[in-house]
């Protein structure tokens, strides 16, 4: 069983060993890292999968340079060894990228710094390829020399360069595929995973957790989960999710605001190039090709108390757009050519702060006085999702089988031409391909399939004509139609880029 189809009430008549709230990245990771160890678990997502925190994801997998630079050896090495775990298990949705830093000769942007620690990078790193493909290698970066970094990047910011910082780290090609095909490797070993299932009230007996009763959001059915483990993994919701089910936790997530935007620009450069303006203390923003366009971030700005939703102002975005320009001479990004913002909730250290959380955190309500069995977690970097999901593991079973034999990663699956919808002419084959793929991908929504099944939703100007038609082979009459149009226009605005729908 690979797919993602809904079937809630065979779901709620069998037994799980635990049960997961929430299906961004953490979830699916805790998902998968369960299932191959043996376990049952079931994930729970109230909309639908990875539309919150993960959707903004820049897209890059460390492998931890800045953490080197900070002596922090740990974070450095969970980092490489998971940024190769991503290369070797997704080759088709994770590949190197070439990165540079213009050097100036100021702080710790200077040749011989940035050299000693490129250095230390590739030494401390060499087992990063071990068992990667050739064309997956991470290979050892170096300081180029003024003339190499102006033909890298002929639109570097030349007053003041004393050369450029080259390494590689690795990205994601479709963020939102690769979430999806981590859930249908868990389905594989065994997971079951239901979108639009919103958990509402923790069970629990003696003191102990017995399992969840939610509400399918599709027919208003109440449900009722059986297990005596419960993971939350909401996200920016999990402080909401554990004052439901235990005591409010403000600390686990106290959310800023973070985007990125997708400019329809050719990139400045072939690699990804990390930049900023000349005043003292300026933003790094790290821009780089995405399909020939440029894609750039990440902003942070404050959130209120409480924010559960997340649409930057224009302020915000012009004022970002101009930062931008005063770091890259002739980049001249305009309004006009954000063609999506991709932006979400990330934890900060405080409230009202810019400053992100640097580690994630792991907490056991039933060891602070509520539920046993009840387990919240936040995290705080992509990449590392599969490391906190294994460590949740670890410490809510006392006894954690390791990875069984045959739970190798399935074939990925075969996208149907959902960007050829949009063309006159598509036959029967085509529509019935599509069907399936929503069927087996758990597909409610427009949405779900065109923004978050595949990068099909990246320019905005082409999706409403594949929708409709896309709409049309799913049988949807008009007024349905119409409604689930409205629904996946709403994020393309600009104004609304970063709100779920």
């Amino acid at each position: 069983m690979n797919t993602l189809r809904r079937d809630p009430s065979a779901a709620a008549a069998e037994a799980h060993d635990l049960i997961i709230v929430g299906g961004g990245i953490y979830g699916a990771m805790t998902a998968l890292e369960a299932a191959r160890r043996g376990l049952r678990p079931l994930l729970l997502e109230r909309d639908d999968y990875g539309g919150a925190t993960s959707w903004n994801s820049h897209r890059i997998v460390h492998g931890g340079l800045r953490y080197l630079q900070r002596f922090d050896l740990n974070r450095f090495r969970t980092s490489v060894r998971e940024r190769s775990w991503f290369l070797r298990h997704f080759p088709d949705q994770v590949e190197p990228l070439a990165c540079l830093m213009p050097l100036y000769g100021q702080g710790v942007r200077r040749p011989s710094v940035l050299r000693a620690a490129l250095l230390a990078n590739h030494l401390l790193s060499r087992g990063r390829n071990d068992d990667l493909r050739s064309d997956r290698r991470i290979e050892s970066g170096g300081v180029m020399t003024v003339l190499e970094t102006r033909s890298v990047f002929p639109q570097v910011r030349e007053e003041g360069l004393r050369g450029g910082a080259l390494w590689y780290d690795a990205v994601m090609t479709d963020s939102q595929r690769l979430l999806i095909e981590v859930l249908r490797w868990a389905s594989a070993c065994g997971a079951r995973c239901l979108n639009y299932v919103e958990a509402t009230r923790l069970r629990v007996e003696a003191g102990g957790v017995v399992g969840i009763e939610a509400t399918d959001g599709v027919d208003g059915a109440t449900l009722l989960f059986d297990a005596t483990i419960v993971v939350n993994c909401a996200g920016p919701w999990s402080g909401r999710v554990a004052g439901a089910f235990d005591r409010p936790m403000e600390e686990l997530f106290r959310p800023s605001l973070a985007f990125n935007l997708l400019f329809d620009r050719a990139p400045p450069s072939e690699v990804a190039v990390a930049v900023s303006a000349p005043e003292p203390g300026a933003h790094t923003w790290f821009l780089y090709p995405r399909s020939g366009r440029t894609y750039a971030g990440t902003a942070h700005f404050p959130c209120g108390k409480g924010a559960e939703t997340w649409t930057p102002s224009r302020q915000q975005i012009d004022a970002v757009i101009d930062d931008m320009n005063a770091a890259v001479p002739g980049l001249d990004l305009r309004r006009h050519q954000v063609m999506r913002v991709y932006s979400g909730l990330l934890p900060a250290t405080g409230q009202g702060s810019t400053e992100l959380a640097s580690k994630p955190m792991i907490y056991d309500h039933g060891a602070n006085g509520g539920a046993r069995g009840l387990f919240s977690v936040s995290g705080v970097k992509y990449t590392t999702a599969r490391d906190v999901a294994e460590k949740t593991l670890r410490r809510a079973f006392a006894r954690l089988a390791e990875i069984g034999e045959g739970t190798e990663r399935p074939p990925a699956r075969e996208i149907p031409a959902i960007g050829a919808a949009a063309k006159e002419g598509t036959g029967n084959d085509l529509a019935e391909a599509i069907r399936r793929f929503a069927d087996d991908e758990g597909v409610i929504h427009l949405d779900d399939l065109l923004l978050r099944r595949g990068d099909w939703g990246d320019d905005p100007r082409t999706l409403e004509r594949t929708g409709q038609v896309v709409g049309e082979m799913l049988g949807w009459d008009e007024v349905r139609l119409d409604a689930e149009l409205d629904r996946l226009a709403a994020p393309a605005d600009t104004e609304n880029s970063g709100r779920h729908p």
